[in-house]
């Protein structure tokens, strides 16, 4: 029974890598989105299918999950695992609500007949999506048992601060901007959905690093 279990439990695992995976290729596609690489509605519609895939895994991890704490009355380290697994699911699958967000919102403001997006915004926008990219590869990192010290984490943190400081940079660029004022507070609210994004992450690495570990760090 409990091999079962296990391979259960890896299954889910292999499951949670690919969603991160996902998120890293939905970030790319935002900072193209951004830039203009290719075509905006393309883009568009991929972070959208990203989304959909995400949001049918995490219902199947989370049904897998079901299974696995109906099967074996669960204690310690495993019953640690299978909670904090469906805790990742879920932050995970919100991070692809995230994107869908940022990528819609870009979409309208390419649509709308506001003067050309400031370039410096653009490069904080890409500069803290790279970030994410970067957080969610060590998140995978952890995952996979390569590197679960508390430097890892550590320098996830870092990482979103960063994102905070670029956070912080493009709303005084944005508020003094001239203009249209919808436009202006649509590029507010994507900024604000990644510095989300990056807080996100850095949940979803905390709870991780306690799988394998067992200490839980509060981020």
């Amino acid at each position: 029974m409990t091999k079962i279990i296990m391979d259960e439990m890896k299954k889910t695992r292999d499951g949670l890598r690919a969603m991160l995976n996902d998120a890293q290729e939905s970030c790319r596609l935002c900072i193209k989105l951004i830039h203009g690489e290719g075509d905006a509605k393309d883009l568009h519609d991929r972070i959208l299918e990203l989304e959909d895939e995400a949001d049918s895994e995490m219902i199947r991890i989370t049904e897998e999950l079901s299974e696995i704490v109906g099967k074996l009355f669960l204690a310690g380290m495993l019953k640690r695992a299978v909670v904090c697994d469906a805790v990742v699911a879920n932050d995970t699958e919100e991070m692809f609500d995230i994107m869908q967000h940022v990528a819609e919102n870009w979409l309208r403001l390419l649509e709308s007949d506001s003067h050309e997006l400031p370039e410096e915004i653009k490069a904080l926008l890409e500069s803290m999506l790279q970030n994410c990219i970067v957080m969610l590869e060590k998140a995978i990192d952890i995952l996979d048992g390569k590197d679960i010290s508390q430097h890892t984490l550590s320098f996830i943190q870092e990482l979103d601060g960063n994102i905070n400081h670029a956070n912080i940079s493009a709303h005084n660029i944005l508020l003094s901007e001239k203009g249209d004022k919808r436009a202006i507070m649509r590029m507010i609210r994507i900024v604000k959905h990644i510095e989300n994004l990056g807080d996100k992450i850095k949940t979803v690495a905390s709870y991780l690093l306690y799988i394998r570990t067992g200490d839980f760090i509060k981020v």
